[in-house]
């Protein structure tokens, strides 16, 4: 029964859209098929992160830097390629400077592998694949929505 946002959801979004970041590298859009990426908790931003993968080598550094995206995003609730637009007042000092992490409707979310603006394309990928699978979850037809009390079960 749906509950809300699992790794388990994040790692199936993950799946879904993979094929299509290989495929951007393919095509010459994407200049690597590498990266890693951080989702975040909802329900608690400054926690570990609730979901994380990497695509080719060196995943440590990759997973690292979309970790600092995402805290970025997390902390000033919005995408880091408008902060270094629009308000580079809001940088501290130790703040990754590359963009790639972006806040959506309470989800954040950060890649880093491939030039900073397709980081955030891949990431706004992974948002919409969550959000899609979360909202079918929650009104399936043996979902919360239509069944039980008032509450999310646990």
């Amino acid at each position: 029964m749906f509950t809300g946002i699992t790794s388990d959801i994040c790692a199936q979004a993950w799946d879904v859209i993979t094929p299509s970041i290989e495929r951007g590298y393919e095509q010459g859009l994407l200049n690597r098929f590498k990266g890693g990426v951080v989702v975040l908790d909802p329900a608690d931003t400054s926690g570990p992160a609730l979901f994380t993968a990497h695509l080719g080598e060196d995943p440590e550094s990759f997973v690292e830097w979309a970790t600092a995206k995402a805290a970025v995003a997390a902390r000033t609730g919005m995408d880091t390629s408008r902060m270094r637009d629009h308000s580079p007042h809001l940088y501290r000092a130790g703040d990754i400077k590359w963009p790639g992490g972006i806040a959506r409707e309470g989800l954040v979310v950060a890649f880093s592998g491939v030039q900073g603006e397709y980081d955030e394309m891949i990431a706004e990928w992974l948002v919409s694949a969550i959000r899609a699978i979360c909202r079918i979850e929650f009104a399936a037809p043996d979902g919360p929505s239509l069944n039980g009390g008032p509450f999310l079960e646990a």
